[in-house]
């Protein structure tokens, strides 16, 4: 079932004649950090981050969990009028690519392994033989052409937590996983879940991706994230949840 939280703003940036109801999902799984499953609504970076911008741009929130394809379909379909955290090359293969703000966050795919177990060499032919884990659905394009052709083998987990813990249980040697991510975990429980960090293998910028019938808003919300970044705010979201 479908829930719905309503999030009234006090206009700071944009008059009320300018003020609009953006409809937004989230994965129905959750996310953490970006989204926390709770009954009393969503929770996380992205909820907090989206809070701050309608208390700046007068906006309201329609926002609702669902399934991740259905999230997608439902943008393309004109459901839903807004996709928090994206990034254009992710929705290269999207018949809607939509309409994109300037950056919130930038996260980095990163490599980790086992405490004490940080191999020197870790380029892509370095775990050729071996099992990488990682988020299922997720692509790394440094290593997909590794994957696709067996090189490596791909060990896909369905949520960040179980990918930590299947680490520690040596089902696997090394995983890909997000930096604030892995942030997270550690903060939660570090004997569980912490993992030592090694190279970066991406890096992508997150956005909001606005469908193009709303493309009118993104002056006003450019104006409140570039005003969260200067006042301090943004980078106090992230560190609520990852220092």
């Amino acid at each position: 079932m479908m829930k719905k939280w309503m999030f009234a703003a006090t206009v700071l940036v944009a008059s009320p004649a300018m003020a609009d109801t953006f409809r937004i999902a989230y994965y129905e799984g959750g996310d953490a950090p970006f989204v926390m499953l709770d009954k009393s609504g969503p929770r996380g970076i992205f909820p907090d981050l989206m809070a701050a911008i309608v208390k700046l741009s007068g906006d309201k929130l329609e926002q609702r969990y669902l399934p991740m394809r259905r999230l997608l379909k439902s943008f393309e379909d004109g459901q839903l009028d807004m996709e928090v955290g994206a990034n254009p090359k992710w929705r290269t293969s999207s018949p809607v690519p939509g309409v994109y703000s300037i950056a919130f966050g930038l996260p980095r795919a990163v490599l980790c392994f086992r405490p004490g177990e940080t191999p020197k060499e870790q380029a892509v032919s370095d775990f050729y033989g071996q099992k990488v884990g990682v988020i299922s659905g997720y692509s790394y394009p440094e290593f997909d052409a590794a994957f696709a052709s067996g090189k490596i083998q791909r060990e896909d987990i369905f949520n960040s937590p179980n990918l930590l813990l299947t680490l520690r249980a040596k089902r696997f040697d090394q995983i890909i996983i997000s930096n604030y991510v892995r942030q997270y975990w550690t903060k939660v429980d570090a004997q569980r879940y912490a993992c030592d960090e090694g190279r970066m293998i991406d890096e992508s910028e997150m956005m909001l991706r606005l469908h193009p019938s709303k493309a009118d808003a993104l002056p006003r919300l450019n104006a409140a994230i570039a005003t969260l970044k200067k006042s301090g705010e943004l980078d106090a979201i992230f560190k609520r949840y990852t220092n």
